[in-house]
């Protein structure tokens, strides 16, 4: 017997890993603040899609399958960007993740489909949406250059850490010897290019009711130290009125899971990535169970 099960009794996972097939509704909202001169800048889009999960001994298998999403803005500038944006998410309708029994997202599956996609999109509707052939370029070398690093990229999607939580390792009884992180996450900064956060999401709330299990994660960030080497100082020493203390960065995410099946019963997210009081961005999601 180990050391921590004589101490502490057999460790129980708080969360079953079952197969499920469950429609939700994933509301999305984006916040700009550009200036104190400038009004704020809002796009929110509305996704219908349906979350599958299977398993083996080792590994998760999930599908997200895209049914149907709408979107809207007030901003008459960016209402192009969010139509362009709209046209973009109908490539692909599916994708195929591969997951560790912890939730720790492997890669992605079915890459060949992907491609089969995007060239039957490239060949039907690229013209429509970009209209102007500067434009069509522009889109095919960004798009093909995603492509060949999709895993990358999706890791850094707030939209799949929210869908597909690296959770599952929690244990029962919680100690004071037990801290759960999540491996370490990246995501690239929004207001100053070439930045990107390296973080991990830490349990700072946990409670059980019957079948239910709610929990809540924040975000630590790691290379806070070096970013402001490398980017932020010199940053605020072109701007006198704000400082180094101004700097924010947080991710804030809730859940309520079905502790038979993880099957998440509804969740949300919050992000902050904030320069000063007049410069920032703010992501705001909601995921709830569909009928």
């Amino acid at each position: 017997m180990s050391l921590s099960k004589s101490l502490f009794g057999e460790n129980i996972p708080l969360l079953q890993l079952e197969s499920f097939s469950q429609p939700y509704t994933l509301t999305v909202e984006n916040t700009f603040l550009m200036g104190k001169e400038n009004p704020p800048i809002s796009l929110k889009t509305t996704s219908d899609i349906v979350l599958k999960q299977d398993k083996d001994d080792n590994f998760l298998y999930n599908t997200i399958e895209l049914l149907h999403i709408t979107g809207d803005t007030e901003d008459h500038i960016m209402k192009p960007f969010l139509m362009q944006s709209l046209a973009l998410s109908d490539i692909s309708r599916s994708l195929f993740i591969k997951r560790n029994l912890d939730g720790k997202m492997l890669s992605v599956e079915k890459k060949e489909d992907l491609w089969k996609d995007w060239e039957l999109w490239k060949q039907n509707k690229l013209s429509s949406v970009f209209p102007e052939e500067k434009d069509q370029i522009k889109m095919i070398s960004n798009y093909e250059k995603g492509l060949k690093d999709f895993d990358t990229g999706l890791k850094k999607n707030l939209q799949y850490v929210l869908l597909l939580p690296e959770i599952y390792s929690l244990i029962f009884p919680p100690n004071e010897h037990f801290s759960f992180l999540s491996s370490q996450l990246q995501f690239n900064s929004r207001l100053v290019d070439g930045m990107e956060y390296n973080y991990q999401m830490k349990l700072v709330k946990l409670d059980e009711e019957k079948d239910t299990l709610s929990v809540e994660l924040h975000s630590i960030l790691n290379n806070k130290d070096e970013l402001i080497k490398s980017h932020l100082k010199k940053l605020y020493e072109d701007k006198p009125d704000f400082s180094v203390d101004n700097f924010e960065f947080s991710i804030k995410v809730k859940y309520s899971f079905e502790k038979s099946s993880s099957k998440i019963n509804n969740a949300e997210l919050h992000f902050t990535e904030k320069l000063h009081d007049h410069l920032a961005y703010f992501v705001d999601m909601r995921l709830e169970i569909r009928d």
